[in-house]
């Protein structure tokens, strides 16, 4: 992928430094931001340990790639979109509900599936496939859109049952490798065996990048056509409505095939906790991100869709046909978020090793201490599976390890995983701790000393299952 500076396509890199640092100041913590410009790479900026060559979980980004999968068997003549979905799965097709039965290809690459929701529960561990046709529709399928996941599923386990290949391994001959695809990128699987196609795909962001190019320029890779143009001409238009169902303000453009649409003829491809590849083919500037937003979790699909769009639109009124005068071009690097406040307080020598019983909370802590020397930090705390320690920076990052394994976490992580951990005082009696995994998930908390009693609030993020709530205690002896 060819690096090229901003202004040699007519991008300022003042704009992007601009756009760059709004994002640092509203703590959106991206793990990678790339900016193209008529296919030519002119902002690679990465988070540490992130790299070009790591991959990422796209989550529902991964929908779109399903998608691709259904159009290259739609071109070899071995997928319709008419077909019905249940003439792929006779094993259930004896009692089968009729608005289940007529459901189609298309209405699921368009999410107007005949249920109101995802009919899957992620802690479930039976098929997830069996919960689409055992749970009762309630509206006929290509009616109205909802977002749904067991859509997407269902379309990745058609193209494995057709195929007799996972979705992947179908894919990379025929699309990824001519496109130059890293080699391993991977699908995770459900509990029943089949591509997570609707959440898990793996790959880096250059990969990324590569399917949004694919996509502004319909399936057309280096003057070869890959993939039906009038497959990723719908892929990336306005097929259904979505002002109803969709993602609040900028999710309210219209769908395709499991593609969102964007204000100024744009597209979206975007997956939770801050995965992002955007299109503009009027203007030939394509936008890439990977993150973890976890922080921003119970209003991510709300708000912070809505507010990186709106970031990255303020970068096309001052896009040029022509050449710009060359400047100092955009960082390479995304600094660490860091918990707010000052590396230290007058109070640190009263609390120093001291310890605070709790009273019972919903976490389960017991006891609670604070160490502080030389611009680092830690926390103690005792719960019902033994003592635990969590080493931050005051005022800085600090790599670490978290003591306990979460048994949601989506990257399956049981036991003691990596983090970066952040310390700050946000004023005198008020310790605010910001711990980001290395992969996805967070915990903030925040502990006010009065006196001799402590009040800590944590915020968990939605993996960190028994962590989260008020805890409330009183200085020992």
């Amino acid at each position: 992928m060819k690096m090229v500076t901003p202004e040699s396509v007519g991008v300022s890199s003042e704009a992007i430094n601009t756009f760059l640092s709004d994002l640092q100041e509203s703590r959106f913590n991206m793990h990678s931001i790339l900016i193209l410009r008529h296919g030519k790479l002119i902002t690679e900026a990465y988070r540490e340990p992130y790299d070009k060559d790591r991959k990422h979980r796209m989550f529902s980004i991964s929908k779109t790639f399903t998608a691709y999968a259904a159009g290259l068997l739609i071109d070899e003549g071995k997928l319709s979109l008419d077909d019905k979905v249940a003439s792929f799965f006779p094993e259930y097709n004896g009692a089968i509900h009729p608005l289940l039965a007529s459901a189609t290809i298309h209405d699921m690459l368009t999410m107007r599936d005949p249920h109101n929701d995802t009919t899957h529960g992620y802690g479930m561990k039976a098929n997830w496939l069996e919960s689409w046709f055992l749970t009762p529709p309630n509206h006929p399928a290509g009616t109205i859109f909802k977002y749904n996941t067991t859509s997407t599923n269902l379309v990745a386990a058609i193209v494995e049952r057709i195929t007799g290949m996972k979705m992947m391994d179908y894919m990379y001959p025929r699309l990824l490798t001519p496109m130059g695809f890293s080699e391993g990128c991977v699908c995770w699987q459900t509990p029943n065996g089949d591509s997570f196609g609707g959440s898990a795909v793996f790959c880096t962001p250059r990969d990324l990048a590569k399917l949004v190019l694919l996509t502004m320029n319909d399936g057309m890779w280096e003057g070869k056509q890959l993939i039906s143009a009038d497959f990723v001409k719908s892929l990336r238009s306005k097929i259904v409505d979505t002002s109803l169902m969709g993602i609040p303000v900028e999710g309210m453009f219209g769908y395709g095939y499991f593609t969102w649409q964007t204000r100024y003829n744009g597209f979206a491809l975007f997956g939770i906790h801050g995965q992002f590849g955007i299109g503009f083919p009027d203007n030939g500037l394509v936008v890439v991100a990977t993150g973890n937003t976890t922080d921003n979790y119970n209003v991510e699909n709300d708000i912070l869709y809505s507010q990186f769009l709106d970031r990255v639109y303020k970068l096309l009124p001052g896009l040029s046909d022509a050449p710009l005068k060359e400047a100092e071009p955009p960082p390479s690097v995304l600094p660490h978020i860091i918990a707010p406040g000052a590396a230290s307080s007058p109070i640190e020598s009263n609390i120093v090793q001291r310890t605070y019983k709790l009273h019972a909370n919903p976490s389960g802590w017991q006891k609670v201490s604070f160490d502080f020397n030389a611009g680092q930090g830690k926390l103690t705390y005792a719960n019902r599976r033994g003592e635990m320690q969590l080493s931050l920076g005051m005022g800085k990052v600090l790599l670490t390890t978290f003591p306990e394994g979460k048994g949601h976490h989506p990257d399956s992580l049981n036991d003691p995983y990596d983090v970066y951990a952040s310390g700050g005082w946000v004023d005198e009696r008020t310790l605010a701790i910001h711990v980001y995994d290395i992969t996805i998930g967070y915990m903030q908390l925040n502990a006010v000393f009065e006196k001799n009693e402590i009040t800590i609030l944590i915020k968990p993020d939605v993996y960190r299952g028994d962590y989260g709530g008020y805890m409330y205690g009183m200085l020992e002896g």
